[in-house]
């Protein structure tokens, strides 16, 4: 690592005007602009060992071997409590009675560890500058992240994965799919073979409305990876824009099998439905 960055304690707020509140033309959401660079534990433990003048790698290796007690001990039943974070052994799934008595399922149960932050951390936050800026409101149409139209399993949180012929959500904003240029819909294209592409139209899609795009996968899309987009003529007035606009869903979304978060589908931690604000 070349270069250690100082923590400045200086944090990049942006203020994004809020398309939930139609009636309300004057509020803004904000939420923070992270750094370009993300620190791993290198990073940290070359900036301990310059502060306490000790020797980088073995500051490292304290700092690692101090994070797999920590997992083995999560794992082993313990709360721990730290002054960065809390962290909480957790369990989620459904078991049959004629289960119990058989090895767990790991298919059926998951373990995992539930994090809060502790002291150090809100004070960190507590002390920080906070520094606002005005972030213009998107003018074209944006998507949030596309998941099956399946409900969310209330012990799981989780969706069923998104299947040919059963419903999709598109959660969008300013993506109402309209207009009469031939090219306004959306268009789902195989990452695999970017030669295979399905286009549903504006009235196979319902509802149609600026934050929620709802429509049956085609018969013909398979279990893979696909790229998504949309293209629409839509404004927040009445009046169309002269040339369609277009957005991709930067992560392709995948179909018939659970996607692990990002633009594939649900992250199963229980998000809202319009994950947009």
């Amino acid at each position: 690592m070349a270069t250690i960055q100082e923590a400045t304690l200086d944090l990049a707020l942006k203020a994004y005007p809020n398309e939930l509140t139609a009636d309300i033309d004057n509020d803004y959401t904000v939420k923070v602009e992270t750094q370009e660079m993300s620190l791993g534990l290198e990073h940290i433990a070359a900036q301990v060992a310059k502060k306490l003048n000790k020797v980088t790698s073995e500051v490292r290796s304290i700092l690692e071997e101090a994070c797999r007690e920590t997992a083995n001990y999560a794992a082993s039943g313990f709360c721990i409590s730290t002054p960065l974070f809390t962290l909480r052994p957790m369990a989620s799934g459904v078991l049959m009675e004629e289960e119990l008595s058989l090895p767990v399922d790991r298919e059926k149960i998951s373990v995992y560890g539930s994090f809060a932050q502790g002291t150090q951390l809100r004070e960190a936050f507590a002390k920080a500058n906070l520094k606002l800026f005005l972030q213009p409101a998107v003018t074209g149409p944006y998507i949030a992240g596309m998941v099956s139209a399946a409900p969310v399993n209330p012990v799981t949180q989780t969706r069923a994965p998104m299947k040919a012929g059963k419903m999709a959500v598109l959660n969008v904003k300013n993506g109402k799919i309209v207009g009469d240029d031939p090219s306004v819909g959306i268009t789902l294209t195989s990452v695999a073979n970017p030669q295979t592409s399905f286009f549903i139209g504006p009235e196979d899609i319902s509802p149609n409305t600026a934050s929620k795009l709802q429509f049956i996968l085609p018969a013909g899309v398979t279990d893979g990876e696909w790229t998504v987009k949309i293209t629409t003529q839509y404004t927040s007035g009445n009046k169309l824009t002269k040339e369609p606009r277009s957005f991709v869903l930067p992560r392709p979304v995948t179909i018939g099998a659970a996607a692990s978060g990002g633009g594939g589908g649900d992250s199963g931690g229980g998000d809202d439905d319009n994950p947009i604000g």
